[in-house]
């Protein structure tokens, strides 16, 4: 039976951002309204109809929000103070690094979608032809690869996945192994907005997941907020941007 096949870059850009998008749909599901314990008669009915043992019932607890009206049962792992809105944001920070990885994934998949193309042309990009190669990955090709051009393409591919990064700067770069030039001009002309403006604000969105994996997204003596709107905005963001790369880089 055939295996799946390999998703294309669009895909895994899609597949990526909607793991980011699940984060942010549960911290907002889990945002609790309910102010008070669970009161007397409500553990009660739980209880019962969790078949939860009588002398248990006052361990019951509840977390309610719009969506949904979660009970902690005697000796759970997880309280409702574990899950107060402080806690919660740890979801929202680590959707804005996933949904910086899925920006990465996306450009170094696509320059590789593109790579085989390249190395057939007689003229190929001079970022390309730039790319070091130790006497290890020669020897690599001429003992393990009986058609020395798959060898190549996967020592390409290493660099490729080396250089990858969310930074608009690196993005460019990535893409100039494919011979793409004046892209973020170009990007920015489609989504028809002002000059410099999509680079600029993948640069913040960046910047902020450097602060979040690399300190903790400290700010000063604390945590710097973060909302659950601040974060849907910055991943519709990553989407109009990845949109417009991918429809002035598809080959």
């Amino acid at each position: 039976m055939a295996g799946r096949p390999k998703p294309t870059a669009r895909q895994a850009f899609e597949d990526n951002v909607d793991d980011a998008r699940t984060l942010v749909a549960l911290a907002r599901a889990l945002r609790n309204r309910r102010l008070r314990r669970m009161r007397r008669e409500l553990r009660e009915k739980v209880g019962t109809a969790l078949s939860v043992r009588r002398r248990d019932w006052p361990q019951l607890e509840c977390l309610e929000s719009e969506d949904l009206f979660v009970v902690f049962k005697p000796g759970a792992r997880l309280t409702r103070e574990d899950l107060d809105a402080v806690r919660l944001r740890s979801l929202l920070r680590q959707a804005v690094v996933a949904g910086c990885t899925a920006i990465e994934t996306f450009a170094a998949d696509r320059v590789m979608e593109r790579m085989g193309d390249i190395l057939r042309q007689e003229d190929k990009p001079l970022r390309l032809l730039d790319l070091p190669m130790t006497v290890g990955d020669w020897l690599t090709i001429e003992e393990q690869y009986e058609r020395r051009k798959w060898g190549l393409r996967q020592i390409i591919e290493l660099e490729v996945r080396r250089m990858a990064s969310p930074a608009p700067a690196q993005i460019g770069i990535l893409f100039s192994l494919v011979g793409e030039h004046d892209l973020w001009k170009r990007v920015n002309q489609r989504r028809g907005i002002s000059r410099s403006r999509s680079e600029g604000r993948l640069e913040e969105i960046y910047e902020r997941r450097n602060t979040i994996a690399h300190m903790g997204d400290r700010d000063g003596r604390g945590r710097a907020s973060i909302t659950i709107e601040e974060v849907e905005h910055l991943l519709d963001d990553v989407h109009a941007i990845v949109d417009a790369l991918d429809k002035e880089t598809v080959a």
